[in-house]
């Protein structure tokens, strides 16, 4: 099922499911995430699409962390009639943050924020936008950020890199605000030996909530939300429940 150009469902949502909105990783769509419905009871998952991406691949992709929060507003907000919360990867996770402030200054509250894979902080790191077409792939295989069955296409990497540019610029370009909080809990997901994000830069994201942090550590990589799945949705699951069972009893003692 679709939901506008920018999200989309696998299925119809149950009464009373936690939406959850799922914003994917530099260069890529809500495809991965899609795979995920049916194991997550009690969840209304909607994966989100970036202009340029999958889909959207003619789309020209927007090239600032605050010009994709300011869009992504936009579409979410016919969305936010029930309980939701915003799970991130990696450039997503980033986003995910950014869109939960967003939403909370407007007076939307999500009942948790997932990010996985990402540092909270502007990373010191050499930028590798700028870098040329050979460089640049290296760079996104060395993390595993592209399929295997995109890399034995050359004409595939070609279509898919101008997103994976423009996202990378986006993050590049991006600098956090230190002091920048949350209401909604935050859970930092990474995999031991990433290391875009090692595990010890995840504790930071505790700086930026005013709730409950929690930081998983899972075997792997990069990309240890997808090589980890059992847990990972283990985790979503429990999360979620959680919060709607506190709500149940919030509203049961009014």
């Amino acid at each position: 099922m679709t939901t506008g150009p920018w999200l989309r469902r696998a299925a119809d949502p149950a009464d009373g499911a936690v939406r959850l909105f799922c914003l994917p990783h530099a260069g890529s769509g809500p495809a991965r995430y899609l795979r995920w419905a049916g194991r997550l009871p009690g969840v209304d998952l909607v994966g989100v699409c970036l202009p340029g991406h999958e889909r959207r691949v003619a789309e020209p992709p927007l090239r600032r962390v605050p010009d994709l929060v300011d869009a992504l507003a936009d579409a979410l907000a016919p969305h936010l009639d029930r309980p939701f919360a915003v799970l991130g990867h990696s450039f997503g996770g980033l986003l995910a943050f950014e869109l939960a402030r967003r939403l909370e200054a407007g007076g939307a509250r999500p009942r948790h924020v997932f990010v996985s894979g990402a540092a909270c902080a502007r990373s010191s790191e050499p930028p590798v936008a700028g870098l040329g077409d050979a460089a640049f792939v290296a760079h996104v295989r060395r993390l595993g950020g592209l399929d295997p069955d995109v890399l034995a296409h050359p004409d595939l990497v070609d279509l898919v890199t101008p997103a994976l540019r423009a996202d990378y610029e986006a993050a590049e370009a991006h600098t956090p605000d230190p002091a920048a909080t949350l209401i909604a809990p935050i859970t930092a997901l990474g995999g031991l030996h990433d290391p875009a994000a090692p595990p010890g830069t995840l504790i930071a994201w505790g700086r930026h909530t005013t709730g409950r942090f929690t930081r998983i550590t899972l075997p792997g990589g990069h990309f240890a939300l997808f090589d980890q799945e059992h847990n990972v949705l283990r985790t979503v699951r429990t999360t979620l429940a959680a919060h709607a069972t506190s709500a149940h009893l919030k509203e049961a003692a009014r």
